[in-house]
């Protein structure tokens, strides 16, 4: 088994910024205006995942008669005229663990699920993007989260093994995603808390990014899986 990592993939929304309070107010905002009612609950199980995936969820739900691409258009819309008008907080901890990794000479890639113009447009706002040597979007692979394909792409550009890359991931289905791809997950959670099966398949379930930082250096070049957790593609 590898014994050190190369890479460092961040995913974006949840994580790297706090975009959940404002995503899920615009995709309620958008079924309204259609006539729909969402539950935290039903948004809370979109977190993650990609469009063909919540098309179908959305449509089971509401029927199929849902106009799925006119209400997202109208959340994306709304939600990026209130995200640009208040601004999007980063989560606690992200410039100080990207300055570290990049000091470690780790190459820090992106991986997310959002669209690249709005995915490079957030990363420049908050004036990280020189971080980021490659972003790997939605509009990049076939399959979305928990498939693994968005990780894969992320670690074949850099090339670097799958098994020398670390994820910092906020969601289920990411860390779900990580782990099919071989790679070392770390979650942090934002509004979905970790089942006792998907804490199993992370390195580790931390509160904040900031405590992630504990753990360098000199430690995150020597970042054990453990043995229980070793993927069949690890070797």
């Amino acid at each position: 088994m590898l014994s050190s990592y190369r890479g460092a993939i961040f995913d974006m929304d949840g994580l790297i910024f706090d975009t959940e309070s404002i995503a899920r107010w615009a995709w309620k905002q958008a079924l309204k205006e259609h006539g729909y009612i969402m539950s935290d609950n039903l948004y809370r199980s979109l977190v993650g995942r990609d469009l063909s995936w919540r098309e179908k969820l959305l449509k089971k739900v509401y029927g199929e008669s849902l106009p799925f691409d006119s209400v997202t258009t109208q959340r994306i819309a709304i939600g990026d005229e209130r995200e640009l008008r208040e601004g999007l907080p980063m989560k606690p901890g992200v410039l100080d663990l990207l300055q570290r990794l990049n000091d470690l000479g780790m190459m820090i890639g992106l991986a997310t699920g959002t669209g690249r113009t709005r995915a490079i447009r957030r990363l420049t706002n908050a004036g990280i993007k020189q971080y980021f040597t490659i972003i790997v979007t939605s509009e990049d692979v076939a399959e979305g989260k928990p498939a693994p394909d968005i990780f894969l792409e992320a670690s074949h550009r850099m090339n670097i093994a799958p098994a020398e890359c670390i994820v910092f991931e906020d969601s289920c289905v990411g860390v779900e995603a990580a782990f099919e791809a071989g790679m070392c997950a770390i979650m942090v959670p934002d509004i979905e808390e970790p089942s006792p099966e998907i804490s199993n398949l992370a390195y580790g379930v931390f509160k904040s990014l900031e405590e992630v930082g504990e753990l360098l250096p000199p430690r995150v070049k020597e970042l054990k899986v453990p043995e229980n957790l070793k993927h069949p593609n690890m070797n």
